[in-house]
């Protein structure tokens, strides 16, 4: 994964570009968490957040290195390869919980909290822009 301060400093420009499409009214967005998500954003990070949670294996996902999931699985695509995949894109992401330097720091309870508030308010009409 890329440092942590690179994706510090990326999340903030993210934001705002996906704030000002909101803002402008050009796409419909979600209102959770303290920001405005673009729908399209909103969903891809619940898929990550299916992928993480699944099953509780992000919180075994974080402990893993990538040679370490290389070393067990390879080429493979299986349920823990795609939950340590999905901790770098919600890291990524404008989900709500505490980043953490290193992955093993991170509080998967956390992440997971996050992706149920994010949750709860998809599902809540009252929370989308018009």
């Amino acid at each position: 994964m890329k440092s942590a301060f690179t994706a510090l400093l990326l999340i903030p420009s993210f934001t705002f570009a996906a704030s000002l499409q909101c803002m402008v009214g050009t796409v419909r967005c979600i209102k959770s968490q303290g920001t405005e998500i673009p729908s399209k954003q909103a969903i891809e990070i619940l898929d990550r957040c299916a992928d993480f949670t699944y099953n509780d294996l992000g919180r075994v996902a974080l402990r893993l290195s990538y040679k370490e999931i290389n070393d067990r699985f390879g080429n493979r695509i299986t349920p823990l390869v795609k939950a340590w995949h999905a901790f770098g894109d919600l890291y990524d992401s404008q989900l709500v919980f505490e980043r953490k330097r290193k992955a093993e720091e991170t509080n998967y309870i956390d992440i997971k909290r996050g992706c149920q508030q994010l949750e709860r308010d998809f599902n809540d009409d009252s929370k989308w822009t018009k």
